[in-house]
C-alpha cells in the first residue's frame, strides 16, 4: 500500500509540474466549449462519488482567492463536486442511449456494491494540470480493488467499458481554464501556498451511477448503490 501510496504521490507531482509549466509558459489549454466557442452535446456513463456538504464548502472556501486571480475560468459549483470512480461511457455527443444496457450496467454494481465495504477518503491540496485546478484525494486500496474488479465483471458481462485510462487517482476538478490566464505568476504562487491544504475527511457509503456532461452539471440519476460489505 506504502507504494502505491507513493506511486499517486508521484503521479500528482507530475500532474503539477506540467500544469505549472504550461501556466508559466502561457500554454494552459483552453476549454472551448466553456468559452462558448462550441455547443456541448456531450453525455457520458460515469459511477462517481459526490462530496458531502462540509468538504464541498471547505473546497468552495477556498476557491475565493483563485476566483479573484483568474475569474474568467470556470468553478464548479458545489453541487457538482465529484470524484469519478469510473467513467464506463466516456462523454461524448454521439451516443444512442435508447441502446446502452442501464440496467446489466447496475446489476454489475449493484452485486459488487454490496460485496465491498464503505471506505475512508481525504482530501488535501491543490495541484494545476494543463487545463484545471485539482484537488487530491489520498489512495485508497479498497478503490482500487473495487476498480479492478468492476473492470473484470463488466468484460465478463460483455458490457462496454470505455475508460479513458486505468488510474489510480481519486481527485476532484474544481476549476477549469476557459480563458488565458492574467494573473499567472500569483495564481501559482497561490497555489503553492495551498498545497497541501486539508478539506477534509469522509466516510464513503455510497456510488452514484448518473448520465451527466463533462463537468457533472447537467446530470441524471440512474441508481445509487449503497457499500454494505464486510470490513
Amino acid at each position: 500500500m506504502i507504494n502505491k501510496m507513493e506511486e499517486l504521490a508521484r503521479l500528482y507531482a507530475a500532474i503539477d509540474e506540467r500544469g505549472r509549466s504550461a501556466i508559466e509558459q502561457g500554454k494552459e489549454e483552453l476549454d472551448s466549449y466553456l468559452a462558448g466557442q462550441k455547443i456541448d452535446g456531450r453525455r457520458g456513463l460515469t459511477l462517481l462519488i459526490h462530496l458531502p456538504a462540509h468538504l464541498s464548502r471547505n473546497i468552495s472556501f477556498s476557491l475565493q482567492s483563485l476566483k479573484q486571480l483568474a475569474p474568467d475560468s470556470y468553478y464548479y459549483p458545489a453541487a457538482d463536486m465529484h470524484i469519478t470512480v469510473m467513467d464506463l461511457l466516456g462523454a461524448r455527443p454521439d451516443i444512442d442511449w435508447s441502446t446502452v444496457p442501464l440496467k446489466e450496467y447496475c446489476a454489475v454494481v449493484q452485486k459488487l456494491a454490496a460485496q465491498t465495504a464503505p471506505f475512508d477518503w481525504q482530501l488535501a491540496g491543490l495541484i494545476a494540470s494543463p487545463g484545471a485546478i485539482m484537488v487530491k484525494g489520498t489512495y485508497s486500496a479498497n478503490l482500487a480493488v473495487f476498480r479492478q474488479e468492476l473492470r473484470k465483471r463488466l468484460a465478463d458481462a460483455g458490457l462496454p467499458l470505455a475508460e479513458r485510462y486505468p488510474t489510480i487517482s481519486g481527485h476532484v476538478t474544481v476549476a477549469r481554464f476557459a480563458h488565458p490566464l492574467e494573473q499567472r505568476t500569483q495564481l501559482l504562487q497561490r497555489l503553492k501556498a495551498d498545497a497541501q491544504l486539508p478539506f477534509g475527511e469522509f466516510r464513503v457509503h455510497q456510488l452514484d451511477l448518473v448520465i451527466h456532461d463533462w463537468y457533472n452539471h447537467h446530470s441524471k440519476l440512474i441508481d445509487s448503490f449503497q457499500l454494505t460489505g464486510e470490513h
